[in-house]
Parts: structure tokens; C-alpha cells; sequence
């Protein structure tokens, strides 16, 4: 069994590492590393061997009929609510198509396309953090990809390895 998210990953991008240490002052957490960057497309959780096989061969179908894109790092979201959360992240604007089609074709807990910034433990100052938090980001990044990746949760924080890419269709 492995534990397995499909994602865009890597995720490179000198404004979002601005951004966590802007927010990072404000909040008690622990940051994604730059090295972990990416936008969760479905959680799979864990799955055998079998079922690695299947998806992989799903991913390749999507892949085949989906274009590689600009996609835009929206505003930052706090999950589950801004009354309450634990996680900080930026909404992802041009992957509907692809996450509908992950939905359909292979399920895992399907939410909305967002990079985590932060899993939060404490906020120290949250009327600034809901000030810094109105800051569109507006960045594009080219989405060539999508990863089937496995997670290895260690007591430092996970491990992510790719099983396999998947290259979408050029225009």
C-alpha cells in the first residue's frame, strides 16, 4: 500500500516563497517546503498496487485529451473557513476541466485545485494576516503535467516521490 495524491508538482515561484515568509511571520505552522511546492488535483489516500496500476493507466487517458495551460495562483484561502482553519493556500484559476475529469475517471477526495501554504498550529496577528490574505497573486504558471505522487509521511514531514508524469496534449 502507498499513500498517493495526484498533483502538478513541482510548483517553482520566487513570489510564493515571498508570500510564506510574509505570512510566516504572522502565524505559528509549518510551511511547505519549496522542494514539496505543488497543487493537489485529488488525495487518493492509501491504495495497493492494483489500484496504482489502474489510475495510472486513467491518468494517461486524461492526459491524452487535456492541454497543457496557463493557470493563475488566485487569492489565498483558508481552509476549512476564515472563521476557523488549518491550512493557508492559494485558489488555482484553469484546471475545471482536469479536476472534472479526475472526478469522474478516478474519484480520491476531489476539492477544489489549491496550493497549501501552510498548515497552521497558531495565528499571532489575524487582522494582518486577513489584510495580507486580500493580496491577489495573479501569477501564471505553465501546467505541462500532471504527477501521480507518492507521500511518505516521516516525523520531518513528508517525502514526495513521483510514480509517474503524465504530459498533456500540446495545442
Amino acid at each position: 500500500m502507498v499513500r498517493c495524491f495526484i498533483a502538478i508538482y513541482p510548483i517553482k515561484s520566487e513570489k510564493i516563497y515571498k508570500l510564506q515568509q510574509e505570512i510566516g511571520k504572522l502565524i505559528e505552522g509549518k510551511e511547505v517546503e519549496k522542494e514539496n511546492m505543488h497543487i493537489t488535483l485529488s488525495f487518493l489516500g492509501e491504495i495497493n498496487d492494483k489500484e496504482v496500476e489502474k489510475i495510472k493507466k486513467k491518468l494517461k487517458e486524461i492526459a491524452e485529451v487535456t492541454y497543457k495551460r496557463n493557470i493563475i495562483l488566485g487569492k489565498i484561502k483558508f481552509i476549512p473557513s476564515e472563521n476557523f482553519f488549518r491550512v493557508i493556500a492559494i485558489d488555482i484559476i484553469g484546471l475545471d476541466d482536469i479536476v472534472e475529469l479526475i472526478k469522474k475517471e478516478i474519484g480520491g477526495d476531489v476539492k477544489p485545485p489549491h496550493l497549501t501554504l501552510f498548515r497552521v498550529k497558531r495565528v499571532k496577528d489575524k487582522s494582518s494576516l486577513l489584510e495580507a490574505s486580500k493580496k491577489e497573486i495573479r501569477e501564471e504558471i505553465f501546467v505541462e503535467r500532471i504527477c501521480l505522487v507518492k507521500s511518505t509521511l516521516t516525523p520531518k514531514g513528508p517525502i514526495y516521490e513521483i510514480i509517474e508524469s503524465f504530459e498533456l496534449r500540446s495545442h
